[in-house]
């Protein structure tokens, strides 16, 4: 059907204004997941994918802070358990100690008393010794007596006796006297040897004895020398739980912190999703309101073609020539391309390049969010919208068109790229691209021409990096899309 200049130009007009309506709707659930850059229009300083992000980040910092805090824990019961241990090997040695003072009691009481004995022995000995020289004393004089007297001899005891009585009863005195002094002289002689044997024996046992009290002496500092090691080993320990103990108490406490951000986050998010829910109802009703307008307009334009077509053939039917037959304008779409379509309604961004040169998944120690579509020669080959929407968001003001080892800072790394959101629900990117040729606001039909394969931001050869999103989350790009 063939629509008047006037009235195309208002349906365009139309168009541009829903796009825009469902831009400033959607903008706040999409535009995050991309990156800011030059001449882009940001839709909010902290959107709901940032927000996911940050509540993600610091949700695995709260894991992390956990299995420290864990960590610690074990260390803190393994020094614990080690003071347990040493506080038990500390008794032992305490009791040891208890048990060598009472044997070095024991010891230095039995020395005491030894030594008590060898004084007692040694007056003993003086005592004895002034008997012994009393006895030798009383021997002399008897010798001293017996010389003067004479030797009595048997001849002189019998010349001198005045009887046989008197002869016997000298005999028998001088015999006593004999045997009188030899124990004499021999219980002297037993005396000294008896107290010299005593002595030596008491000052043998007084000198074992303190070689014992030496050898326990030593046992003892020794196991006081332990006592106060494992004392040093457990001031160690004390002091390691109370550092384990403050490092807990930190983690804890930053884990609160997170905790608390994630908590904020979450609110922040919940209103960023009621701001979207209440705009998205706002653009349905615009849109809404836009469509019965569009709707109205089509309607007059056809009863005015209709009108027009039959002033027309009136005119033919009365022959006048001077009018001119009603010719009406024909309406060129945008060009585009024909992609293939997956079943779920998405087109094949690259068309006619179809090799996949790094997945979507975990890559280079983080989440790669797209597919990598780098076929030989597809330097400089078309992108398409996968699917008609609105552009939220583009960069085209990247000049590093060529592969790099890093990033060069542009697009936050995607380079020059097209971001276009779907019916508010889904959203696409197609980035590293040489140059696009559409703009925020644009609406877009599936199969349009967007821009062109390039190697911009962090690209290490020509290449399209395709994202697709459900809500504003990363999903895989296969799961919707087929070469």
């Amino acid at each position: 059907m063939a629509f008047s200049p006037k009235c195309m130009s208002k349906l365009k007009s139309a168009k541009k204004v829903l796009s825009f309506v469902s831009c400033l709707a959607i903008s706040l659930g999409v535009a995050a997941a991309y990156p800011a850059s030059t001449g882009t229009n940001d839709a909010s300083a902290k959107t709901i994918a940032e927000i996911q992000q940050q509540r993600k980040e610091n949700q695995d910092k709260i894991a992390a802070l956990e299995t420290e805090i864990s960590s610690l824990q074990d260390d803190k019961d393994n020094n614990k358990a080690y003071q347990e241990t040493l506080m038990e090997q500390i008794g032992l040695i305490q009791a040891n100690i208890e048990l060598l003072n009472a044997e070095l009691e024991s010891i230095e009481a039995d020395i005491s008393v030894t030594a008590q004995n060898i004084t007692d022995l040694d007056t003993d000995i003086v005592n004895q010794q002034d008997a012994i020289d009393q006895n030798i004393e009383l021997f002399k004089e008897r010798l001293c007596a017996m010389y003067m007297n004479g030797n009595d001899s048997a001849a002189t005891v019998v010349l001198g006796s005045s009887s046989f009585y008197d002869m016997m009863t000298r005999l028998q005195m001088i015999n006593r006297i004999a045997e009188y002094d030899e124990e004499l002289i021999t219980n002297i002689l037993d005396e000294i040897d008896s107290m010299e044997q005593s002595k030596k024996n008491l000052e043998s046992e007084k000198l074992n004895l303190q070689m014992k009290q030496e050898e326990q002496q030593k046992r003892k500092d020794e196991k006081a020398a332990e006592i106060e090691d494992l004392n040093i080993k457990m001031k160690d320990t004390e002091d390691e739980i109370a550092r384990i103990a403050m490092e807990q108490e930190s983690l804890a406490r930053d884990k609160a912190d997170i905790e608390a951000e994630n908590q904020a986050l979450a609110e922040e998010q919940a209103a960023i999703e009621e701001q979207i829910r209440r705009e998205a109802e706002e653009a349905q009703r615009r849109y809404e309101e836009e469509q019965r307008r569009l709707a109205e307009e089509r309607a007059a334009a056809q009863r005015a073609a209709a009108e027009a077509a039959a002033a027309a053939a009136a005119q033919q039917s009365s022959g006048d020539s001077s009018q001119s037959t009603y010719v009406a304008p024909t309406y060129t779409e945008p060009e585009y391309i024909v992609p293939s379509v997956s079943s779920l309604g998405f087109a094949w961004p690259v068309p006619g390049f179809c090799y996949i040169s790094s997945g979507y998944g975990y890559r280079w120690g983080t989440t790669h969010k797209g597919i990598d579509i780098g076929d030989a020669g597809i330097s400089g080959a078309a992108v398409v919208a996968s699917q008609a929407g609105t552009v939220i968001r583009t960069n085209n003001t990247c000049s590093h068109n060529y592969a790099k080892s890093s990033s060069c800072g542009c697009g936050g790394g995607y380079g020059n790229y097209v971001v276009i959101s779907h019916d508010g629900t889904y959203s696409t990117l197609y980035g590293h691209m040489a140059s696009t040729c559409v703009n925020p606001g644009d609406y877009v039909d599936q199969g349009q021409v967007i821009g062109y394969v390039g190697s911009t931001g962090w690209s290490t050869g020509a290449h399209l990096h395709f994202e697709v999103q459900v809500n504003g989350v990363c999903n895989d790009p296969m799961n919707y899309v087929s070469p």
